[in-house]
């Protein structure tokens, strides 16, 4: 019955959704801010898997977007895993009025949740500007000083190869120290310089770690700071690393591509100026990829003098706490026993500490939950180890102490810790306990320091009724043939697993393959949109998003004119005739999308029209690449 009510489960699995119990939420830490200020969006997913998906933000056409890292925490309760993700974004205000954050969606599984919207108030700068991100140009010095920077003699810094000249845009890389043990904490610091103004967000590429575990340690710094005589605005983002093996280990450059505003000199007798200024502006872009030189870290092993039996690879500063739930209870009564390591370090790398020698307790399998905090660059927490612990007889029941060992690198040194001795006070159970109560003399001669503990057996009662269930499996066991359909229904759910597997797999085929359906349902958002020069750029974030995901680029940064270009080098099978119809629309979209506002209005009919002349070039150029 036992394999039938396996089989039976294994056949099921499939069918519960990966996406249950998923939720999502959004706070941000101030509903009215200045143009000189920023707000920090929270966005926290929580989920019973332990690989939670990202959230998708809409376009915020009121604010500039910047991500400031993310923490997560496991925990493990009964078998379950359950887990949290929080995302931290810098929303900096481009405009004055109302804005408000449409509702952020999570989706896995078939499942989707989404946040409720949140109001902001953006209102006048009420002091002398700041640049709060790295978009605006750094032209007045800050109101406040510099944030101070820690001492340069204790830091590796890599600079930009060919610093003679004082450049517009650099990025710059930089450990805390030069050498670290195994295990131990070394803080990553990558610092975008900029002394220009920039066109949208630029897109960072965080280095290769080989042999690293990392954690971000939000929230984004911004602060100014002067180099050679030059004023430049400064974004840093920090992570915490902690090597796992030994030697001179390499971390990979830091790269940021952006695009950086220049003057165009426009003819103003020339016959084409008015087109030029209406489609583009007086304003051109220029790409740029920065990045910064690699590190090397310099890790040693841990030293062998002195290290404990116990031993287990932590590494930081940490404490240790053992207390029950009660201190008075019966015999074949539960006894919830926690221990807490709480501490800056590594909390995952941190095994289970061994549970001392209970012969007078049935002990069960711990439970681990881990609880992340990233506080003043520092990763710390808690982790905490519930046991559940039954008596077996009656008496003042003592747990002896519990031992954690941990090497502190400060102090260059192993510390050993150790929690205070805890005593129970178990009463005797009633007539139905099991085992009975006190302890039982061995009646006869036994090994030298061994007693023995009262039995805890007892005997199993057969039920002369079979169960509902029971009754049920043994008669699906006589059908027969019958048993071919969750043989079938298995094998099939094992196919679909590993087809989605091979998608999963291949995240760029995925793109490829759901352009269009990402772009038809964002022409269909602007077209639902009563501003029309917010359906153009939904609708141009619509193209370029289709043509960035069949071409395999980036959407940030592509323009016209490179999308073209990789058309006919990569994809031979479009025509002419479809590249001119997206130069076309493009050019259409861009026309909507900064013609007055008065203008604007009038052209809401023509930008229905637009949608489904775009529309219509989807479809077309989606048969063409298929071929």
């Amino acid at each position: 019955m036992r394999s039938w009510r396996l089989l039976l489960a294994l056949a099921l699995w499939p069918a519960v959704p990966a996406g249950a119990q998923l939720s999502i939420s959004a706070q941000a830490d101030k509903t009215q801010v200045s143009l000189d200020d920023q707000v920090v969006l929270a966005v926290t997913i929580t989920g019973i898997q332990a690989s939670l998906p990202d959230p998708q933000l809409p376009a915020l056409q009121n604010f500039s977007v910047y991500s400031s890292g993310r923490s997560q925490s496991i925990s493990f309760v009964n078998g379950q895993i359950s887990s949290s993700v929080t995302h931290t974004f810098v929303l900096v205000p481009r405009v004055v009025g109302t804005a408000i954050i449409p509702p952020i969606t999570v989706s896995a599984g078939g499942a989707t949740a989404r946040t409720e919207p949140i109001e902001i108030q953006v209102v006048r700068q009420t002091s002398p500007p700041v640049p709060a991100g790295p978009a605006p140009a750094v032209q007045a010095p800050p109101a406040q000083p510099p944030a101070p920077r820690p001492a340069a003699a204790s830091r590796q810094t890599a600079r930009p190869s060919g610093t003679a000249a004082v450049p517009d845009v650099f990025v710059t890389m930089e450990l805390d120290k030069r050498k670290a043990f195994v295990n131990e904490q070394v803080t990553l610091s990558v610092q975008f310089h900029t002394a220009v103004s920039l066109l949208g967000n630029p897109q960072y590429v965080p280095p290769q770690l080989e042999g690293f575990l990392a954690e971000d340690l939000p929230p984004l710094r911004h602060y100014n700071e002067t180099r050679n005589g030059r004023n430049y605005y400064v974004t840093e983002i920090k992570t915490a690393l902690f090597p796992l093996r030994t030697g001179r280990l390499t971390i990979g450059a830091a790269t940021v591509h952006c695009q950086i505003q220049q003057q165009t000199n426009v003819d103003p007798f020339s016959p084409d100026f008015f087109e030029r200024f209406f489609s583009q502006g007086l304003m051109t872009a220029q790409t740029r990829t920065l990045s910064s030189q690699p590190l090397k870290l310099e890790v040693t092993a841990l030293p062998d003098a002195g290290k404990p039996i116990d031993f287990s690879g932590a590494v930081g500063r940490f404490s240790l706490a053992a207390a029950t739930d009660k201190n008075r209870t019966k015999v074949g009564d539960a006894v919830n026993l926690t221990l807490t390591v709480q501490g800056t370090g590594d909390l995952k790398a941190i095994a289970e500490p061994a549970m001392p020698s209970l012969p007078s307790w049935r002990v069960f399998d711990p439970v681990t939950s881990v609880n992340l905090q990233k506080k003043g660059d520092l990763v710390q927490g808690s982790k905490i180890i519930r046991t559940v612990l039954v008596p077996r007889v009656s008496g003042d029941l003592t747990i002896p102490p519990v031992s954690l060992s941990y090497f502190d690198p400060t102090r260059n040194d192993y510390v050993r810790l150790k929690t205070r001795p805890l005593t129970v006070s178990v009463a005797p159970g009633g007539p139905s306990a099991v085992p009975t109560v006190g302890y039982i003399a061995p009646s006869a001669a036994s090994a030298q320091g061994i007693i023995r503990v009262n039995e805890d057996l007892a005997f199993l009662k057969v039920r002369p009724r079979r169960a509902m269930f029971t009754r049920g499996l043994e008669a699906i066991a006589a059908a027969g043939l019958v048993h071919i359909l969750p043989f079938a229904f298995f094998l099939w759910a094992l196919a679909l697993n590993a087809y989605r597997g091979r998608l999963a797999a291949n995240p760029q085929g995925a793109r490829f393959r759901g352009a269009l359906k990402a772009a038809a349902a964002r022409v269909r958002q602007a077209r639902g949109d009563g501003d029309a020069q917010e359906a153009a750029a939904l609708m141009t974030e619509a193209l370029t998003g289709y043509l960035a995901g069949k071409l395999g680029e980036p959407t940030a940064g592509l323009t016209m004119r490179r999308a073209q270009e990789l058309l006919q080098k990569r994809q031979p099978q479009v025509s002419q005739e479809s590249i001119e119809r997206i130069r076309s629309v493009w050019e259409d979209l861009d026309l909507s999308r900064f013609a007055p506002a008065a203008a604007s209005a009038q052209n809401a009919e023509a930008v229905e029209t637009l949608g489904q002349k775009l529309l219509l070039l989807l479809e077309a150029l989606e048969k063409e690449l298929k071929r």
